[in-house]
């Protein structure tokens, strides 16, 4: 089997070899650039007409495609993302571009009439690592809640000073806190910055409660 490839190879390249001598004086080449992202998927194509062709190759560096149309023989080297279909052997796909597939890809079309040769530059965009799209969403997400969560407390205190009578509402600095609650002996701590808060003080002699909301603000 691997005598049967050699022979095969050797074949395809003789053919090559001998319309370049042939050939070589009407052999013209067609210069072309293309940009892609990494990652992404490119096509490159060989618009040389194929009628009465007798070889086609694909070359880049060391890796080499070769289809002989006469003997329907097909040599390739070529990394597995980088496919050419027989059956349209003009276009040459790679899969998940990469930064090593970068360069100089050169296609020979040899008939009758001489040699037509296109010359693709592929050059591969630096695309830096990306966000997970999840992380974003997750971060909308959270940012989201979040200022629900303000909205609704601040709901909640301004209805619950708009429907009690014995509540008394202020926004007070973290001094004006201090000597406030200090004056009845409430041992607390201050609530985070513009957050709302309802402390209740018993009064035991007088036998009522009074319900303070506060707001607490920077100074």
């Amino acid at each position: 089997m691997d005598i049967m490839f050699r022979l095969n190879l050797t074949a395809l390249l003789c053919i090559q070899l001998l319309s370049q001598v042939i050939y070589a004086e009407i052999a013209r080449e067609d210069h072309r650039s293309k940009e892609v992202s990494r990652g992404d998927s490119v096509i490159l194509t060989c618009n040389i007409s194929t009628t009465n062709a007798m070889q086609i190759n694909w070359s880049k560096d060391s890796f080499l495609f070769a289809y002989s149309f006469a003997d329907n023989q097909t040599f390739s080297n070529f990394t597995s993302h980088t496919l050419i279909d027989i059956t349209l052997p003009s276009k040459l796909n790679i899969y998940n571009v990469q930064h090593d597939d970068a360069g100089l890809y050169k296609c020979n079309i040899s008939n009758p009439r001489g040699q037509g040769i296109i010359v693709w530059n592929l050059t591969v965009s630096w695309e830096p690592e990306g966000v997970d799209p999840s992380w974003f969403y997750l971060y909308t997400l959270s940012a989201v809640i979040g200022l629900l969560l303000c909205v609704f407390t601040s709901a909640v205190c301004l209805y619950s000073w708009t429907n009690s009578s014995n509540q008394e509402s202020n926004i007070l600095s973290l001094v004006q806190f201090c000597v406030q609650l200090g004056g009845e002996s409430l041992q607390v701590s201050p609530p985070p910055l513009h957050s709302c808060a309802v402390y209740r003080a018993n009064h035991k002699q007088r036998e009522s409660v009074q319900e303070l909301q506060i707001q607490f603000k920077a100074e």
